[in-house]
């Protein structure tokens, strides 16, 4: 049997607080989930006989933390990009998800695009571009030095779904 799981870039203890009680405030006012906050790095489907943890090891070899620089706040239709921070892309955050592609036993079609989702919940498109410009980040950059796997439903549109997440590996990068 498959399982879908997604690949997360964690931000660092520095950074991690802040956007853990934007994420928080944003869910209470909106009645919406709660998770952590991360970047989504690559997301396949796996089989019980392929090793998340050789994965992550093989995809994050010699990479120590690093930061990623903030784009802009955006919204969109999509349930897990209701309202996100929008990140630049780099040459380490591309190395770890094409070497989690090609170290997949079934590649996915996935997209990396680097950003950091703040709420997941169906709102109006007025509620969310009113929300966007209201959202004030007091960082240019955001370091990241920890990976996890997590085993996620698909796809994911509800609060339910978010509810079944589960932590499968957890790896920090070398300062």
């Amino acid at each position: 049997m498959n399982t879908k799981i997604s690949f997360w870039l964690i931000p660092s203890v520095a950074y991690r607080p802040f956007f853990q009680e934007m994420i928080n405030s944003l869910s209470q006012a909106h009645n919406a989930p709660r998770f952590e906050p991360h970047v989504t790095i690559y997301s396949g489907n796996y089989t019980a006989d392929e090793s998340i943890d050789e994965l992550i090891e093989t995809a994050v070899k010699n990479v120590t933390g690093f930061m990623l620089d903030i784009g802009q706040v955006g919204y969109s239709d999509l349930y897990t990009k209701t309202l996100f921070v929008q990140f630049s892309s780099s040459a380490i955050l591309t190395q770890i998800s094409e070497t989690l592609r090609r170290n997949s036993a079934h590649p996915s079609a996935y997209v990396l695009n680097p950003h950091l989702s703040l709420l997941y919940q169906h709102l109006d498109q007025a509620v969310q571009k009113k929300l966007a410009t209201e959202v004030v980040i007091p960082y240019s950059q955001v370091f990241f030095d920890e990976v996890r796997a997590i085993s996620t439903p698909e796809p994911v549109r509800s609060r339910d779904d978010v509810d079944k997440w589960q932590t499968l590996s957890v790896r920090k990068l070398a300062p």
